[in-house]
């Protein structure tokens, strides 16, 4: 009869040998050195603005402004840039998902635009129902997509007119502050 003593013992031996050499002994911890990473400060700071009178109907922003600006220290945004508002736009079922948009007079307004169904759809801004005046016209996509559109606000605090060109129903108001 076999006796599977010899081997268990090995077997026990074997894991306490692995235990010991896998713990810390003393003296034998690891101290982190400190180390400093040099700051970067640019020397030119390109900043750029889109003119919201580049845009006409059934086009695409064209023309962009370069200006260049020396900063001796951390960079800062621009006027536009600081007050940027970001909003989301739904169209599904023939309707958009918000029926009134405010933002504040001459901020930069970046709308993130989503298509959810497969007919064609934008979102077009104007000084009245009237469309006597475009203040932006965006790109009609068909769906399911999205796109970013960005443009400038009106200057002047008003009660404005936002819809989709290709169905005119879809509609709101576009309070500028």
């Amino acid at each position: 009869m076999n006796r599977p003593y010899p081997l268990f013992l090995i077997c026990i031996i074997g894991a306490a040998i692995l235990c010991v050499g896998c713990t810390t002994q003393p003296g034998s911890e690891v101290t982190p050195v400190p180390t400093t990473v040099p700051a970067t400060v640019p020397t030119t700071i390109m900043t750029t603005a889109i003119p919201a009178t580049t845009s006409t109907p059934g086009s695409t922003l064209t023309g962009e402004t370069v200006t260049a600006t020396t900063a001796p220290g951390v960079p800062t945004a621009s006027p536009t840039e600081d007050r940027a508002e970001r909003l989301k736009i739904k169209a599904n079922n023939f309707a958009f998902d918000v029926s009134t948009i405010t933002v504040p007079a001459g901020s930069r307004v970046i709308v993130e635009f989503e298509n959810e169904e497969g007919v064609p759809h934008n979102v077009a801004f104007y000084t009245s129902p009237s469309l006597s005046s475009t203040i932006y016209k965006g790109e009609i996509i068909t769906g399911p997509r999205e796109i970013t559109y960005t443009f400038t606000a009106p200057a002047t605090p008003g009660i404005y007119y936002f819809r989709c060109d290709v169905h005119p129903d879809m509609d709101g108001q576009f309070i500028v502050t």
